[in-house]
């Protein structure tokens, strides 16, 4: 973990709604890996006071004298996200990562099936073109990348990987319907691995799926992390168990199985 100032490389309007801000990477860190998360100031020195927290959308490493790269894809919701997106190429940030724990390697032989709602897409991007590196290699099956938007103006305009499915509430691109009602007809034809990143309820339904399959299942929380590092626990999670966990500090992936998802509607 280190706090640095980052350059901004890019910031794009990638859907409605939506950008994706790309940024200098300190030569000193290694890469961030999918699902740890980092916090921003978003704001003036003292105004939002609570940094945010934004999910790794993808690393590059750079070369031939330019420098390694890190992005993330964010809504335009309030304050914070409002001060970055009027932010410019050139233009300064204070970040503070990698923070949290990222995902874990699926079982050889297993497909990697990524469930993505909404704003869930950045983190299951950046693991799909990992994982796709490791199914070339022979470690896992080729993974399957499964997004799902209300309708197709929220779709970003990033690369996707090959064999990418996209559905969509009203049917305007894509599978008709949620991004769960699809995952229910479809057979992985090997082992499923299942990783998931969005809205509560998606990420029941996915639960559940897991469940009734014996499947594993990383969850990647998304809960509002206001200090990041474990001291406000103002990210718990509860557990089938009762006992609860941090977000930032035990996740934001954690064993999907695990966690009273009824807790969270």
């Amino acid at each position: 973990m280190k706090r640095f100032d980052a350059r901004i490389t890019a910031l794009r309007s990638v859907a409605t709604g939506y950008r994706e801000l790309r940024y200098e990477w300190p030569a000193d860190l290694p890469p961030p890996s999918p699902g740890r998360f980092f916090t921003v100031r978003a704001g003036g020195r003292y105004d939002p006071v609570l940094r945010r927290p934004f999910a790794f959308s993808a690393w590059s490493p750079g070369g031939a004298g330019e420098p390694a790269e890190a992005s993330f894809i964010f809504q335009v919701r309030g304050r914070g996200t409002r001060y970055l997106a009027e932010l410019d190429t050139g233009d300064t940030i204070d970040v503070l990562g990698p923070l949290g724990t990222g995902f874990g390697k699926p079982r050889r032989g297993s497909r990697p099936v990524l469930v993505a709602g909404g704003i869930g897409l950045g983190p299951m991007l950046y693991l799909a073109n990992a994982l796709s590196i490791d199914a070339r290699d022979g470690l896992c099956e080729a993974p399957v990348l499964a997004l799902g938007f209300r309708t197709a103006s929220l779709i970003p305009d990033v690369a996707m990987p090959e064999g990418t499915v996209i559905c969509t509430d009203d049917g305007s691109a894509g599978y008709r319907g949620t991004v769960t009602g699809w995952l229910e007809g479809y057979d992985p034809g090997a082992p499923p691995y299942l990783y998931a990143c969005g809205p509560s309820a998606m990420m029941a339904a996915v639960g559940a799926m897991a469940a009734a399959r014996r499947a594993p299942y990383e969850a990647a929380l998304e809960q509002w992390m206001a200090c990041g590092v474990g001291a406000c626990a103002g990210c718990a999670v509860r557990l089938r168990t009762g006992q609860y966990i941090k977000a930032c500090v035990d996740g934001p992936v954690y064993d999907g199985n695990l966690v009273d998802w009824g807790a969270m509607l």
